[in-house]
């Protein structure tokens, strides 16, 4: 018969769970509890309990690495308690060892798999078992740390669009009939299942569990399925399918995906940035209000994508690279409303965390359309500005020495006076002035962020002379290039 330790600050945490305990018929015959740290360690050290239940939130942050020992070296089996389902609690539960974490509220189906789970390994381990081989199968170490110990069995990875809804796919697990019953690993955006006998239709029960969640809720689900394997790691397998998981960002959710042994996702390398083309045919669709063509051209960059995709963070640096042209948009329009700051701003979160490609083009797509329209109605809309058109080519040929006004005039189908006299008339400034200001703001840049000799970024910047570049930068700043990077 064994010993239990039940340590939560929650009296009525603890009633409940002792409730659940006496409702099955678990070879448990003591059950201790304590409500805050002290008692949890005395009892630990004391009575050497052959489960303890702790809850991990008792504990503060810069007392971990004293606790951590006494629940490693006097107790058996261990179980993680936390309100707090985050990855620093994920990593103490992973310290211990622990057979399962739950998060509050707690389901009895949870506490009695648990339990059941713990049991099972301490008889194993009377057994004479080998201890490594056991937590190879129940830990969170595991999945996280390469162990070289193959792993036999399947393995599934689920994971919603939207977290929030975790909670209640951990529930929908506890109550779902499976073949036979996983461990369970709950992390903060995901949840690995890994069961520990051979499965056949490994691939079909995860198309029944798929198809039962999307009858009771409408919360867009992925399972990844790893069916058995004979010569991968946990942790490799774990890799594989958050690998495989990913793919959903360009093929959205309501799927089972299956990673095979074989399989190895790989992605394709390619340039985010809008290149001087894409940047000129964005300003003239903005600027003329063509929302069809827009939306032709993103519909074809982004929505005919076939494996090998382009790895998803490359992609989020290219959305925003096109953020950049419609944020130039909107400050060149005017377009400062409290409603567009704030579209731009969730628009912005949207590229940097929306889980799939097609949402962040369609969001995009009726935020331009929005500003397209919101120029319309203010009477904005209008021919591409020469002057801006004029300072564009300014801020793309700057690194040329030799660019002149004639020469920027001759792009905008202006003479050189006339072009001057605009830019002394909106500016107040001239050609020289601004062309100055633009090679001085990147010359700034290039002091801060590299490590480039002077006289490079004096070559860079579109100034012939190192000494000459000196004395201008000092001229204007109030310090030599040399203490601008010191200072900076």
């Amino acid at each position: 018969m064994y010993r239990l330790l039940l340590s939560d600050r929650d009296k009525e945490e603890l009633q409940g769970i002792q409730w659940f305990i006496s409702k099955y018929s678990l070879p448990i015959t003591t059950i201790e509890t304590a409500e805050d740290l002290t008692s949890a360690v005395d009892d630990l050290e004391n009575g050497s309990p052959d489960i303890v239940c702790f809850e991990l939130d008792m504990v503060p942050n810069d007392k971990w690495e004293v606790i951590k020992p006494y629940i490693q070296n006097f107790s058996k089996q261990v179980i993680a308690i936390t309100a707090e389902a985050t990855f620093e609690r994920t990593m103490q539960a992973m310290d211990v060892q622990a057979v399962d974490v739950w998060v509050k509220p707690i389901s009895p189906s949870r506490v009695k798999q648990a339990l059941q789970q713990a049991l099972k390994n301490i008889t194993i381990f009377s057994e004479g078992e080998n201890s490594s081989s056991l937590r190879h199968k129940v830990s969170y170490e595991s999945l996280f740390i390469e162990d070289q110990q193959p792993f036999p069995y399947a393995v599934y990875l689920l994971k919603t669009e939207f977290a929030a809804d975790l909670p209640h796919l951990r529930k929908f697990i506890d109550q779902f009939d499976f073949y036979h019953t996983p461990s369970m690993f709950s992390m903060s955006d995901r949840i690995v299942l890994v069961f520990h006998h051979e499965m056949i239709e490994s691939v079909r029960q995860a198309k029944r569990f798929l198809r039962e969640w999307e009858r009771t809720f409408v919360s867009p689900l992925t399972v990844a399925v790893h069916s058995q394997s004979k010569e991968e790691s946990l942790h490799q397998i774990y890799i594989k399918l958050r690998q495989v998981m990913e793919t959903t960002f360009f093929t959205g959710y309501k799927q089972v995906l299956e990673a095979r042994q074989a399989d190895h996702v790989a992605w394709k390398d390619i340039d985010p940035f809008l290149t001087m083309e894409e940047q000129r045919k964005w300003v003239y669709m903005l600027e003329e209000g063509e929302s069809k063509e827009i939306k032709t051209w993103m519909y074809e960059e982004f929505f005919n994508l076939e494996p090998p995709y382009p790895e998803p963070g490359l992609l989020r640096t290219r959305l925003t690279s096109i953020l950049a042209q419609i944020r130039r948009f909107m400050i060149r329009n005017g377009l400062d409303s409290h409603e567009c700051e704030d579209s731009y701003k969730k628009t912005f979160d949207k590229i940097l965390y929306g889980p799939v490609l097609y949402r962040i083009v369609q969001d995009m797509f009726l935020f331009c359309n929005e500003l397209i329209q919101s120029t319309e109605r203010t009477g904005n809309i209008k021919r591409k500005d020469v002057v801006e058109s004029a300072i564009s080519y300014m801020e793309e040929h700057f690194t040329d020495p030799a660019i002149d006004l004639v020469q920027v005039a001759g792009h905008v189908d202006l003479s050189a006076s006339y072009l001057s006299h605009l830019l002394s008339k909106n500016y107040q400034r001239s050609f020289r002035e601004m062309l100055l200001s633009i090679r001085l703001q990147k010359a700034k840049k290039l002091l801060v962020s590299s490590d480039e000799s002077i006289q490079n970024i004096s070559n860079s910047t579109g100034f012939n002379n190192p000494n000459y570049f000196s004395r201008v930068f000092k001229k204007h700043t109030g310090k030599t290039p040399k203490v601008y990077r010191r200072s900076h």
